[in-house]
């Protein structure tokens, strides 16, 4: 059996997958899985694991940047955005792949605030009982496992929900540029959809004082952004649309879609280095501009072999590759096979 320990370094929700997966091969009695509290030995987006020996860095940050100081110290570093030319040109990196948000049982981080006080707010989102009652959006209720999958359903409905960033809440101009394009792209993709397919299209702006000074019309209610009832409402959908995340990381929303069997339409991603097959025209479709996301959303609301097709896929890529179990067994196997020249 594999002997895995891992240093719990960070609070980051970034990580739930990864702990979730690694639960998941323990329960199957696939690994072996110690942790140990290691607070501040890396930056807050790093995580060190120990697998048969072999020090492994899981780099989980938004952007594509790696550090260089733990990739020197470890065996194999396992970043999250790798762009394929850093992959093809540093022998120790593997990707990580996409991520999203979702948690499983787990005694040692529900009861990590015993060893540390201020973890006790991270702690609540593993207790059933303090997250039900603290009403935790994102916790181990609404983030498990079961809740967080299903197969592909035959009813047309398109969904894009998002946030909006405050540029004034960034000193750095080219971020606040940043936050400018994604919220005039989240706006206008909203309005357009919700003007041409109506009750077809479950979308709407996360409500806070900057959104509504921005768009009051795409406000959702607070049940409605829930994620208890945004998970409800991915199961009866079939047409996810994905624009960039901050610093141009891939959404969290690309491996909640693709976890729920649905088709894409998503903001180029061919320069990162992705875990698996995940190709254009089978898995999702690319836009660069605000006419392509809503002719890719047309195309695949009215073609349902398509539409179809890529909701198998995507079901097909959740069970062998985007599963937290299925996902650290695969880098896991990479590593081992490392000796010779492997393809991912």
């Amino acid at each position: 059996m594999d002997k895995v320990i891992l240093y719990f370094n960070s609070t980051l929700a970034h990580f739930s997958q990864l702990i979730t997966g690694l639960e998941y091969l323990k329960e199957k009695k696939q690994i072996d899985l110690t942790y140990k509290l290691s607070l501040g030995e890396y930056p807050v987006d790093l995580f060190r694991i120990s697998y048969n020996g072999l020090t492994l860095i899981f780099d989980m940050s938004d952007n594509s940047k790696f550090n260089y100081d733990a990739y020197k110290v470890c065996d194999f570093y396992i970043k999250r955005m790798l762009l394929i030319t850093d992959y093809e040109k540093y022998s120790k990196l593997i990707p990580y792949g996409l991520n999203y948000q979702i948690y499983s049982k787990n005694n040692f981080t529900k009861f990590l605030f015993l060893k540390n006080r201020k973890l006790l707010k991270y702690s609540m989102r593993y207790s059933t009982v303090m997250s039900k009652i603290l009403g935790i959006k994102d916790c181990v209720i609404n983030n498990n496992l079961n809740n967080m999958e299903s197969v592909p359903v035959d009813k047309n409905q398109i969904i894009f929900r998002a946030r909006l960033w405050n540029p004034e809440n960034n000193e750095i101009e080219w971020k606040k540029k940043e936050r400018e394009v994604l919220n005039h792209e989240r706006i206008t993709i909203n309005r357009e959809l919700k003007k041409k397919y109506g009750g077809g299209f479950k979308g709407g702006i996360q409500k806070d004082t900057y959104s509504i000074e921005q768009c009051p019309d795409l406000m959702l209610k607070e049940s409605d952004y829930h994620k208890w009832n945004y998970l409800k409402l991915l199961k009866n959908c079939t047409i996810g649309i994905v624009n960039q995340g901050l610093e141009d990381s891939i959404s969290w929303k690309m491996g909640e879609y693709i976890s729920h069997s649905m088709a894409i339409i998503t903001k180029p991603i061919k320069k990162y280095q992705l875990l698996g097959t995940f190709q254009e025209t089978e898995n999702y479709l690319e836009y660069s501009t605000l006419s392509e996301c809503l002719d890719k959303t047309e195309l695949l609301y009215t073609n349902d072999k398509l539409r179809k097709s890529m909701q198998k896929a995507n079901q097909r890529y959740y069970n062998e590759v985007l599963h937290p179990g299925m996902k650290l067994k695969k880098i896991f196997s990479l590593i081992e096979n490392s000796s010779d020249t492997f393809k991912v």
